[in-house]
């Protein structure tokens, strides 16, 4: 009897111990947040390649390097800065930079401005709220945010002020969240990837003889795509970008019966490349 005592002690003991064995286990498991995909602690800074790359921009064509840094954080969000203050070249990184960003557990959002991926003169860019950059607990392929609005400005053609209406629709979606992923040529692990779309349509009212036309500018299309990674521990790793725009049929067929010229071209593509070399967190 005494042999079946003993066996069963210790058949409880090597239970006991294998269960507290596999509950330290799991308590030890990092738990991923927004904030580790976007360390926002003062002193960070991150070091991109940038390549820009466009036959109808000569000015777009081109390579330099963005160096990006927390500007400033307070209590619920921070801001990114780049160059000295100077701006960023690259796409994504001048997003980053043109406002603030804020996290919870699981959402990285974004507040600010625009710029029109567009080689007009506007004064007025749109406002930007609550755009979710990553959302670790969506699904893939799901949307995060649609961020739609509209506004009035002029542009000159030709030396006359033309009354424009434009709306945009700015949208982000989770592609995918990879355990490793191989980003620039190195292998990170807890990869994000992220897809943004800018769509944008311009109406504008043109005065011919004393006769006001309403006629499309720009039809409703993609401005802005840029497709991003995002490594835990790092920040944003990579980013992919194509933006331009195709003038209407309506527009260029209209100047051209007033034998006038456009002061900016009908059309134009230009893509893009942010990869990061190296970066420094506190």
């Amino acid at each position: 009897m005494k042999y079946l005592y003993l066996f069963l002690f210790m058949f409880i003991f090597i239970s006991c111990s294998s269960d507290d064995n596999g509950s330290d286990n799991g308590s030890n498991t990092p738990i991923l947040t927004a904030s580790d995909f976007n360390p926002n602690s003062q002193d960070n800074y991150w070091i991109y390649n940038v390549d820009s790359s466009s036959a109808d921009l000569p000015e777009m064509d081109f390579s330099s390097i963005d160096s990006l840094y927390v500007a400033s954080t307070s209590a619920t969000s921070y801001t990114l800065d780049a160059n000295d203050g100077m701006g960023a070249d690259g796409s994504m990184n001048s997003i980053l930079t043109s406002g603030s960003l804020s996290s919870t557990n699981t959402i990285l959002k974004y507040n600010g401005t625009l710029d029109l991926p567009l080689d007009f003169d506007l004064e007025q860019t749109p406002e930007i709220t609550d755009l979710i950059l990553l959302d670790l607990e969506a699904a893939n392929g799901a949307i995060l945010s649609s961020v739609s609005g509209a506004f009035s400005d002029t542009i000159d053609i030709q030396g006359s002020a033309i009354p424009l209406n434009i709306s945009y629709e700015l949208s982000t979606i989770k592609e995918n969240l990879y355990d490793t992923k191989l980003v620039n040529g190195t292998t990170y692990t807890n990869v994000y990837e992220g897809t943004l779309s800018f769509n944008l349509s311009v109406t504008g009212t043109i005065t011919i003889f004393g006769f006001s036309q309403a006629l499309n500018i720009i039809e409703p299309q993609n401005v802005l795509s840029v497709r991003y990674y995002y490594g835990a521990n790092v920040g944003l790793l990579r980013a992919e970008s194509s933006q331009g725009f195709e003038l209407a049929t309506e527009i260029i067929a209209l100047i051209a019966q007033t034998g006038g010229g456009l002061d900016f071209p009908a059309s134009a593509t230009v893509t893009g490349l942010e990869a990061l070399s190296n970066y420094i967190i506190n």
